[in-house]
């Protein structure tokens, strides 16, 4: 990892959790999802979906950042916040492993605090995630066979 990209991740966690633990933020006062609309990237074909995808990851990388302090009530609400958030930035069209990968740390999330619901969340996750990987899985196999058949 380059040495500024080491640097961002040090200030995202230490502001997440300054946010989270230090000063009780609600989780969307923690979430970096607003960054969205502000992040400047040149010579990019496909901008907002790669402002997604970027913000995307910093906010899997809160939800790291908090691993350590899942023990914590107020931080479980903050990290559900910040997944919920996180699934509804990654498209289920564009992105679909990162999508269904959240939503397995979101499932997870509900299993260990022991969430209200968690059968109809399960179920419902469930089908979304199993749809998101097939649609992947349909994806690679079109990319592969595609180009095979024009070499013929």
């Amino acid at each position: 990892m380059a040495l500024s990209l080491k640097q961002a991740a040090v200030i995202i966690d230490r502001i997440t959790y300054m946010a989270t633990c230090e000063l009780l933020r609600p989780p969307a006062q923690v979430s970096l999802k607003q960054l969205i609309s502000s992040i400047s990237i040149g010579d990019a074909e496909n901008l907002e979906e790669d402002r997604r995808c970027i913000v995307g990851a910093i906010l899997e990388r809160q939800v790291d950042s908090l691993a350590g302090s899942l023990w914590k009530p107020d931080v479980q609400s903050v990290v559900s916040g910040i997944l919920s958030d996180c699934v509804l930035t990654y498209d289920p069209e564009n992105r679909p492993i990162r999508r269904a990968g959240v939503m397995l740390r979101t499932l997870e999330l509900a299993y260990y605090t022991g969430t209200a619901n968690g059968d109809v969340q399960l179920a419902k996750s469930a089908e979304e995630i199993e749809s998101l990987l097939s649609l992947e899985v349909h994806l690679f196999f079109i990319v592969i066979e595609v180009p095979f058949l024009l070499a013929r």
